[in-house]
């Protein structure tokens, strides 16, 4: 048995509650990237708030013990289980909570956390609840254009410890040199999702490689060239690889919307920190 098989054959106890509008299958399993470390993401939407019974009377059934089991914060009831070895991970919230964090994306709200819910419906598979599933996903797109301007226009930002990466590599400041990488690639991922029209999915940017796969628009070979900008051995060629693929997205983004303007943004990107005495 697969892991889809599985959270069917999971969903199955919770099919009787009648509180409960939509169980879909999130996460990496949902988007066909399963590996041997992934577990399984089910996300509830309820039409009131569920009761500790209510969560846990389907672990009891199927025979699971539970790992952590956490009360309403954050807007959502979370749990996590084992099933036949098998780790599960729950997410409730209420079908107005969901609802209520798409109008914000379309109202150009950036947060990460209510976008990556909206990531998971954008990806869902629907095991309960498919009418109503279907009517939630139908409002997730067209991806907000709010969105895709405010994200970029956000993420195209390089002032900071970008604009002394070459004293980092100078003086051996490994930890705050390998962060501002990260920080950048994070940067140029939040970019081309927007561009690409993805809701992020995970605010780690997780699954670089099959993420990236999907999109239309991204710099040539952009998984490769990331994977040199963090595991080459030379510092001064990993941030001009960083360099090049911070002006090709620019390019990319302004062809593809010609109404933003990011050329400040990118001289900014390859400038060094002003005030530096000649060597």
């Amino acid at each position: 048995m697969n892991l889809q098989q599985e959270a069917r054959q999971m969903a199955d106890y919770y099919i009787n509650n009648p509180k409960l509008e939509v169980l879909f299958l999130g996460g990496s399993v949902s988007r066909g990237w399963e590996d041997r470390y992934s577990d399984i993401e089910l996300f509830l939407l309820w039409k009131e708030p569920p009761t500790d019974e209510e969560r846990q009377s389907p672990i009891r059934k199927a025979g699971g013990e539970i790992l952590s089991f956490y009360p309403y914060e954050d807007l959502e009831w979370s749990e996590t289980y084992l099933v036949n070895g098998t780790k599960f991970e729950i997410s409730s919230f209420l079908t107005k909570t969901v609802e209520q964090f798409i109008q914000d994306m379309k109202n150009g709200d950036l947060s990460l956390e209510k976008q990556c819910l909206i990531g998971a419906v954008a990806d869902g598979k629907p095991f309960i609840g498919e009418t109503r599933f279907q009517e939630i996903y139908d409002r997730v797109f067209p991806y907000p254009e709010r969105l895709k301007k405010g994200l970029i226009e956000q993420a195209f930002e390089f002032g900071g410890p970008w604009q002394s990466r070459e004293a980092l590599i100078d003086r051996g400041d490994v930890l705050l040199f390998q962060k501002t990488l990260a920080d950048i690639g994070m940067k140029l991922m939040l970019s081309l999702q927007a561009l690409n029209h993805q809701y992020i999915h995970h605010p780690g940017m997780k699954w670089l490689k099959e993420t990236s796969d999907r999109m239309k628009w991204k710099p040539d070979r952009f998984y490769e060239r990331m994977t040199t900008v963090f595991y080459a051995d030379n510092p001064t060629e990993r941030i001009r690889v960083l360099e090049q693929l911070i002006y090709e997205t620019g390019q990319l983004v302004q062809k593809h919307n010609p109404g933003l303007d990011l050329t400040a943004h990118m001289q900014q990107a390859q400038a060094n920190r002003p005030g530096v005495k000649p060597s």
